[in-house]
């Protein structure tokens, strides 16, 4: 079998990868082509040959491994599903380096490579002409893809044996230690990528990156850094770890000291998620983004002294692979199954996770509003349409079993109410109509429970390292769904703008600070919590699905559910002048 158009799936693939993968697989293939019985080298550096004869900076990764003659080079770099190792899903597909880095470097990639003390050169680019991916041919050397290379382009690190890949980029002037748009810390970006990349690196493998690529040469922060990977580091920052089975996966988890929250710019730092697989990471999630996942697993409180790796086991029926770009994980061929492993993390929470939640907790010292607040909204419970049923033989209504719904006391077996077809507004013409006949409804015999089901809050501030900083930021809160738990955050401006509004009116009673702050919080955890409940209810009409549902409750829209002030401004008014005494 043939491609008809190289060049078009060459681009394609390409497009599949992250702007940083080809870090990673030039590394790899580094990694792979390490000498059995000696240490190896592995260097991310500038081409300082290339720098000293035309003052532009490229990147270059160096390995001391076994190295290559130049046929050796053809034929493992032109065949675009070649590799010096045997093939297999687990293993090595043999694609990743080319197609990863040509389509970033159409103006070349040139490999020099050095074999017992001889060294050999290939060009790997773009052809801008025919538009085609290929080797040059070096008329110095009757018109081969290869030439031989004197050792004046040869790196210090190399000596008898070592292969050297210098990045092109789009074109002679192009300074291809620049960082993708985008990347985070750029004096730093292949040092942070290729730590949070690997979670620990081969025995007998060291590899090093450039620090400071942007600073002047002999500038003391400009010089090689050792990367480790992050599980040295969790090691020696972690003060408890350990493992929980969660479906078919193992869930490794670490708590960091509390100095060891600060981000040095190195590794990923504290409060953040990934899935591990032969010693690298996948879908390592940072920031708010790995803050939200570190709450689906249950750790609410102390985000940012938390780190939860979940490698999946797999099996013969089920295989763990990479896809083809290496930047997702497939168990089966399916995605991860991150939903399932945290519900079953929180049910099974070490006892030190639980712990660390319980003291951070306690430092906030928060007043419970739970029971003045439902009291209130039992009184509009039925403007709240919040109806649930318990399946039962003998009950006289019909249902559609949706998810459970949690309750207070644990009851099981509680569901949410399936509406008639003829409540909800019907559109797409009589096809529509015909094809609603096949659907089931009210397939379960079952009786109403009188419930108001109110989600659980939390308020939480970085005053008391309930909050991690970046979570929620400038947001009034979020509203976690599997766990029925509404955050809410107390430093949010309009929370506060609003506290320091009373405690000026009041400042002349002695006390009143906490007192104003109480009744605030109060007043707006009670508006956040109609905000969810009313969206749940109106997911019960029939008319919204959950994915439209959970845009009523998202960050977003919780905190335009604040916004409006002036009836909040006169209830509290009138609380405080009950518990403080009126202002006239």
């Amino acid at each position: 079998m043939t491609v008809k158009n190289m060049t078009f799936l060459v681009d394609r693939l390409g497009e599949d990868c992250s702007p940083l993968q080809f870090i990673r697989e030039l590394t790899q293939n580094s990694i792979d082509a390490a000498a059995p019985s000696r240490d190896t080298l592995v260097v991310w550096d500038v081409d300082w040959a290339y720098y000293r004869m035309t003052g532009v900076r490229k990147l270059a990764c160096i390995d001391t491994g076994g190295g290559m003659t130049g046929e050796e080079m053809v034929r493992f770099i032109n065949e675009l599903s070649s590799s010096i190792h045997q093939q297999s899903a687990s293993g090595n597909f043999g694609v990743g380096a080319k197609i990863a880095a040509a389509p970033r470097n159409p103006h070349g990639m040139v490999y020099k490579s050095w074999k017992n003390g001889v060294g050999h050169m290939i060009h790997l680019w773009l052809d801008p002409e025919r538009r085609v991916y290929g080797l040059k041919r070096w008329p110095s050397n009757r018109g081969e893809f290869w030439t031989p290379v004197n050792d004046k382009a040869k790196p210090k690190e190399i000596d008898q044996h070592g292969t050297m890949v210098t990045l092109l980029g789009r074109s002679d002037e192009d300074e291809t230690i620049e960082p993708p748009p985008g990347t985070p810390i750029k004096s730093r970006w292949v040092l942070r990528y290729l730590n949070t990349r690997y979670y620990r690196l081969p025995d007998g493998v060291h590899l090093k990156s450039r620090e400071g690529f942007d600073l002047p040469e002999g500038n003391r922060h400009n010089f090689l850094r050792r990367i480790e990977g992050q599980s040295s580091w969790l090691q020696r920052h972690s003060s408890q770890r350990g493992s929980v089975p969660v479906g078919g996966a193992t869930a490794h988890w670490w708590i960091l000291r509390e100095e060891s929250d600060r981000d040095s710019g190195h590794v990923a730092p504290g409060g953040h998620v990934a899935a591990l697989y032969q010693d690298e990471l996948y879908e390592l999630t940072v920031g708010r983004s790995g803050l939200s996942k570190l709450q689906s697993f249950g750790i609410i409180f102390g985000t940012n002294r938390v780190v939860i790796y979940v490698e999946p086991a797999g099996s013969s029926a089920r295989p763990v692979s990479a896809n083809t770009a290496r930047t997702h994980l497939l168990v089966g061929g399916e995605g991860l199954d991150w939903s399932g492993w945290a519900t079953e993390f929180r049910e099974q929470m070490p006892e030190p996770l639980k712990t660390l939640q319980e003291q951070i907790s306690a430092q906030a010292g928060q007043k419970d509003h739970r029971k003045a607040i439902l009291e209130r909204l039992r009184q509009i419970q039925d403007l709240l349409r919040f109806r649930q049923y318990i399946p039962k033989e003998s009950g006289k209504e019909n249902i559609t079993p949706e998810e459970p719904t949690p309750s207070d006391d644990g009851q099981p077996g509680l569901v949410q109410f399936a509406v008639s077809p003829h409540q909800v507004t019907k559109k797409g013409g009589r096809a529509s109509e015909i094809y609603a006949l096949f659907a089931e409804m009210g397939s379960v015999p079952a009786e109403p429970v009188i419930s108001v089901t109110e989600p659980k809050t939390r308020w939480v501030s970085t005053e008391d390292k309930t909050r991690s900083e970046g979570d929620m930021e400038d947001r009034a809160g979020k509203y976690l769904r599997d766990q029925n738990l509404l955050i809410i955050n107390s430093d949010f401006r309009v929370f506060t703008e609003m506290s320091d509004r009373w405690e000026l009116a009041y400042a002349a009673t002695a006390g009143a600070g906490p007192v104003v702050k109480e009744v605030v919080q109060e007043w707006f955890e009670q508006q956040l919590i109609e905000a969810v409940m009313g969206a749940h209810a109106l997911k019960q009409t029939g008319g919204w699905s959950v994915p439209e549902a959970e845009e009523l409750w998202d960050e977003s829209a919780l905190t335009a559910a604040v916004l409006p002030r002036w009836h909040v401004d006169q209830t509290i008014k009138r609380t405080l002048g009950m518990r403080l005494g009126s202002l006239r």
